[in-house]
């Protein structure tokens, strides 16, 4: 087990070296828990056997751990250690104009957010228009998102600048553990009412598919471009999200009233 936690955390350390380690061994251990690798019961090593086999210090293991207890994933037995609790493990997707179906039907509530690049844009372009112009710019966040640990999808999302400049500032950790659009309602107090979904065929483009999927790079295959135009009451645009999916078992459940 103690290889097998190595090898995950490590993975997850080097795709995201800019999340907080804890951070880092908890999705790492959701992740073996969702997949089964981890089964309910199992007892994890001790916390000095992690510290001692993983690149990470005894109090990040300890606060890793701890945040998985209080989250449900893992429960402590006095003097006999910790293990792996019951239950469905994959956490709620919190994106309200869609979410993934499973094969089998049911809600994909697991997804790994990276966050690639977050940048003010001063330049034109075609955001502008949909967006509408706005003095302080706008807003550009790129993701790496790994749905259900079964592939990954491309997101870039375009914001107002007058809207989200709070995002600018915020750490790492709260736009890789939360969607766009609750931090968006919670710091800039907008009520978005509903959405527009776009969907089409496409030819994955090469910057999308060098996140998804490496080997295919240079001639990437055809995928799914998702666009979601978020809207206030009055049908203004505040948040515009383009998600690149690469082909899949899985299923798009699209909704338009989030309210």
């Amino acid at each position: 087990m103690l290889t097998l936690l190595a090898d995950r955390v490590a993975r997850h350390l080097e795709r995201s070296p800019r999340s907080p380690k804890y951070l880092c061994m908890r999705d790492a251990i959701i992740e073996l828990i969702v997949e089964g690798r981890l089964e309910e019961g199992a007892r994890l090593p001790t916390e000095q056997a992690l510290a001692e086999a993983l690149p990470l210090s005894l109090g990040t293991v300890q606060k890793a751990l701890r945040d998985l207890v209080e989250s449900g994933e893992l429960y402590r037995q006095r003097r006999l250690g910790t293990f792996v609790a019951g239950g469905d493990h994959r956490r709620e997707i919190t994106t309200p104009a869609f979410g993934f179906l499973r094969p089998d039907g049911a809600r994909v509530r697991m997804v790994f957010i990276r966050l690639l690049k977050r940048e003010r844009l001063s330049r034109q372009g075609n955001w502008r228009e949909i967006l509408g112009p706005c003095e302080e710019g706008h807003v550009r966040l790129v993701r790496q998102d790994r749905i259900d640990g079964a592939f990954d999808c491309h997101t870039e999302i375009y914001l107002r600048a007058d809207m989200a400049a709070p995002l600018l500032e915020v750490e790492a950790e709260a736009l890789e553990h939360e969607s766009v659009l609750p931090l968006l309602e919670a710091r800039a107090r907008v009520t978005v009412s509903h959405a527009e979904n776009r969907v089409r065929l496409v030819r994955l483009p090469k910057p999308a598919a060098r996140v998804m999927l490496p080997d295919q790079a240079d001639a990437p295959p055809l995928g799914l471009r998702l666009e979601t135009f978020y809207r206030l009451a009055d049908d203004t645009t505040v948040a515009w999200q383009i998600m690149h999916i690469p082909a899949n078992d899985y299923r798009l459940s699209l909704r338009t009233e989030l309210r």
